[in-house]
């Protein structure tokens, strides 16, 4: 089954017939996630979200889009949080700080640092010299941009191994069904979220029009740097000393 074939079956049984019997039922009735007051996701019991009604946001982690109502359900218990280590993964190295005080160099060494930058550029010289360049300046201005562009590829960022330590979130099966009420100042956001009989997905239905990314943030995935500390024991001998004295 396709995704598309997949979406359009959900929306179509999410979307309550229009003779839907709403005596006993309060609140919007009947109700179709394809009205723009409320939000229809699907997602799977680690949060990434299956179906949206925007495209955008299909195979996201659902508190990247909506960081309060995945805070309310992680503090209701519905989703708890589990930390994962990559132990291959690649960190950014730290810029380290240069003192600005310079060392006393012998001259000799002066002498071997400006012998170099001579060298250097009369090689660049010769790379870039073309003859053919006297009559052709344009492919003489192609060349010093593709040297300009190899220049900037060598200053980017230097990676090397190191471990990090990243969030996951796992569904609570024993919790079926919840719904709450988020106040965000001057509006209140209201969702519902149920399990999806035989299967590992739920359906979440958020009021969307009360905006809460002022009062929560996202709550994202990103992974973080483990540094580990050495810690020294030191292990301390205490000395009794005796003293002989004449009485």
């Amino acid at each position: 089954m396709t995704l598309d074939m997949f979406e359009t079956r959900f929306w179509a049984t999410t979307s309550q017939p229009n003779d839907t019997d709403c005596t006993n039922i309060e609140g919007v009735c009947p109700l179709s996630c394809n009205s723009v007051d409320i939000a229809c996701y699907l997602i799977d019991n680690n949060g990434f979200i299956i179906i949206s009604k925007e495209q955008r946001e299909t195979g996201r982690f659902f508190g990247e889009v909506d960081g309060s109502v995945m805070a309310q359900l992680i503090r209701m218990g519905m989703f708890k949080r589990v930390s994962l280590f990559d132990y291959q993964a690649m960190c950014k190295m730290g810029s380290h700080s240069a003192s600005s005080a310079r060392p006393l160099l012998s001259p000799f060494y002066g002498l071997v640092a400006a012998l170099k930058w001579f060298l250097s550029n009369f090689l660049l010289f010769l790379l870039e010299f073309n003859i053919c360049g006297l009559w052709h300046s344009e492919h003489f201005a192609d060349a010093k941009a593709s040297f300009q562009v190899s220049a900037h590829k060598k200053k980017g960022d230097i990676l090397q191994p190191c471990d990090t330590e990243y969030p996951s979130f796992v569904y609570e099966p024993s919790i079926k069904e919840t719904n709450s009420l988020i106040k965000c100042g001057r509006c209140q956001k209201m969702f519902v979220t149920q399990q999806v009989p035989d299967s590992n997905l739920l359906m979440l239905v958020v009021q969307a029009d009360c905006d809460c990314s002022r009062q929560y943030g996202p709550i994202t995935m990103e992974p973080r740097e483990v540094k580990y500390i050495l810690k020294l024991q030191y292990t301390t001998y205490t000395y009794l000393s005796l003293c002989v004295c004449d009485p």
